[in-house]
């Protein structure tokens, strides 16, 4: 049984709500498994309180913490500075702490890259990439694949959410320009995006647990040459990720995403690089138990 102590250090998780989120339950199996005085606490709270509660992290012996929705589009306006993976998006899913300040890191972009790239051994800049949505995770995504270098990136978001798709292009044309398209997410613009893209990234909410039979569009689509991504883990295998593999296609789960951003949370609040296989399986394991896998 874990005890803490006063020399314990606390990671928080900012966001609501966080009953469905595996993150404790991962960050604290791993912290137990390698011996580590730290603990990995939810920290339930509202829009109102996320100033106040950023600010004074420090002063409950936090040494940082992540940020989940709703606000890792709002948490960049009370730190002291982003490191380059949240400048490029303002869009911020880890606090650090360095030298007195609090700067903001998005681990999302990186964790969905070094999954393609130890899970699927992809070669970033040999492949085209359609990203159906436009959000923060899409956004993350987006910048940190070009960064990796690649050379096609494009996004497709739903009419009434179309000025997502505009920030999400003017963040990644600003430091890569030439790089990414944006269109509405219509029918047509999906089928025609297919016929030229093979690394599909789906980066909405949809087919999320408990709606685990939606699917945003017609699987008939899909060729067995396309390498199919999924940004949602609730449930491991989504309905998307299902047909895909029923039609020959490659295909990587949301889980591991979460597992690498996990794991570069860890490696930037401890310097400890953390066993991302041992993560993955515990993380099954809790969404197993907990019927969501």
């Amino acid at each position: 049984m874990f005890n803490t102590t006063v020399n314990t250090k606390f990671f928080g998780l900012l966001g609501s709500p966080l009953s469905q989120s595996a993150a404790p339950f991962m960050q604290n199996s791993v912290y137990q498994k390698l011996g580590m005085d730290c603990l990995y606490v939810p920290l339930e709270i509202d829009m109102e309180q996320l100033e106040h509660v950023i600010k004074n992290l420090e002063n409950f012996h936090y040494a940082g913490s992540g940020v989940t929705m709703p606000f890792k589009t709002h948490a960049y306006k009370y730190l002291d500075g982003l490191a380059d993976s949240a400048k490029y998006t303002e869009v911020v899913n880890t606090i650090v702490f360095e030298n007195g300040k609090k700067i903001g890191h998005n681990t999302d972009g990186t964790g969905f890259v070094l999954s393609l790239k130890n899970q699927l051994a992809l070669v970033i800049p040999e492949h085209k990439y359609l990203i159906l949505g436009s959000g923060g995770a899409a956004t993350a995504i987006a910048c940190a694949l070009a960064t990796e270098g690649a050379k096609d990136i494009r996004s497709l978001c739903i009419a009434k959410d179309y000025f997502c798709a505009e920030t999400l292009y003017a963040r990644v044309d600003k430091h890569f320009p030439m790089v990414c398209t944006i269109a509405e997410m219509t029918d047509k613009n999906i089928a025609e995006s297919l016929e030229k893209y093979d690394v599909i990234i789906h980066a909405t909410k949809v087919g999320m647990y408990p709606h685990c039979d939606d699917i945003l569009f017609d699987p008939e689509l899909l060729k067995p040459e396309h390498i199919v991504c999924d940004v949602v883990y609730v449930p491991v295998m989504t309905k998307l990720l299902k047909e895909a593999a029923a039609r020959g296609c490659k295909t990587l789960s949301g889980l591991w995403m979460n597992t690498y951003q996990a794991a570069e949370q860890i490696r930037l609040w401890t310097g400890v690089e953390a066993p991302t296989d041992y993560m993955y399986e515990h993380s099954l394991e809790y969404l197993r138990s907990q019927g969501k896998a």
